[in-house]
């Protein structure tokens, strides 16, 4: 549980009355401060501080150092209402009980701690065998390596498992197959705690049994929590989008396709960037570099997408992952990983 609570700051009864019953409709304590001397102690230590209107132009005048996660509160909104906010500082400006089931959420939120706003990136290959399960793997090893709390996902029901390349296929933890009834809003702290990992990464993979699919509001729950509680969801999209893929894709901020320089694996790698362009915002190539296929350059610019890496033909890897011996980041593939973490991740240096 969080170690310090909300911060709410008012003086007028009835808001207060409100605020406190939506907290303990998700059984989080408040912390009440009705003028700006008493919650000046905990402005910068409470995860959320809610501020109600009626003392929100005397915060503004305190000259409270500006931070993250400052909510203006009312019942009903002032004409200056955003302006009052900008003073302050505030991210939202709320009027109840219009925003009730907002707030009820936010609270809650709250009670995990503050929020990462983790960036998603998909991850999907022009065609069978074009390495992108082990790719997916190795970025977010590489993301680990660099502190940030990461997420692996595998959206491939029919992939044999992501958690078989990083050989925890029998580390106890919850599958897809668990999740498949979830509904509403998953705790983000819960979903990390109940995953398997490998050496601080969270890998959240489908069993050798059991459904092969989940529902959109399923998936939807999963990665509005993965979202929430880390910094990378790196998710291992199958090149067949059926509706749950399409979602995960939609969801992403950037798409990696990863494909060879030969003809018919570039070609296949067009018809997928093509779909994607119209579904995320940035769409980049990884190319396994093949001593008889194409040049990149002709792939890139035959695709119309940067080429952000070009992978090492690495024989042993496929021997490897049967042996349960997770990729290495100390080899030329490692290290290409390492290099594309910083272009799809924006170089995000999020410490945990």
């Amino acid at each position: 549980m969080n170690g310090h609570r909300p911060l709410l700051v008012s003086n007028d009864p009835e808001l207060i009355d409100d605020v406190l019953r939506l907290a303990a409709a998700n059984a989080v304590e408040i912390h009440l401060a009705t003028d700006v001397e008493s919650a000046r102690g905990r402005w910068q230590v409470a995860p959320l501080v809610l501020v109600g209107a009626d003392v929100c132009l005397a915060l503004a005048g305190a000259h409270l150092m500006r931070r993250r996660d400052v909510v203006l509160v009312a019942h009903e909104l002032a004409a200056d209402a955003w302006q009052s906010a900008v003073a302050l500082g505030a991210e939202h400006v709320v009027s109840l009980p219009e925003a009730e089931r907002w707030l009820i959420d936010r609270l809650a939120d709250s009670h995990e701690g503050p929020a990462r706003d983790g960036r998603v990136v998909a991850v999907l290959g022009s065609g069978a065998g074009a390495g992108a399960s082990t790719f997916a793997v190795t970025l977010a090893l590489a993301g680990t390596s660099r502190s940030l709390r990461v997420l692996l996902v595998d959206a491939d029901a029919l992939g044999g498992g992501l958690d078989i390349l990083l050989g925890i296929e029998d580390v106890p933890g919850i599958r897809w197959p668990d999740l498949a009834d979830t509904r509403g809003r998953l705790g983000a702290q819960s979903l990390e705690q109940a995953l398997p990992s490998y050496r601080g990464l969270s890998v959240l993979s489908w069993g050798r049994s059991g459904p092969i699919s989940v529902s959109p509001e399923s998936t939807a729950a999963v990665l509005d929590a993965a979202v929430r509680g880390f910094d990378l969801v790196i998710i291992d999209v199958p090149r067949h989008l059926d509706a749950g893929a399409e979602l995960v894709v939609s969801r992403a901020e950037v798409a990696v396709v990863v494909t060879s320089n030969r003809v018919r694996a570039a070609a296949a790698a067009a018809r997928l960037v093509e779909h994607l362009r119209a579904r995320v915002g940035a769409v980049r190539l990884v190319l396994r570099m093949d001593p008889r296929g194409l040049r990149d350059e002709a792939v890139e610019a035959a695709l119309a997408v940067p080429v952000i890496a070009r992978l090492p033909v690495v024989p042993t890897l496929p021997a490897r992952a049967d042996d349960g011996e997770p990729p290495s980041l100390n080899d030329a593939y490692g290290r290409a990983c390492v290099a594309v973490l910083k272009e799809v991740a924006g170089a995000t240096e999020r410490a945990a």
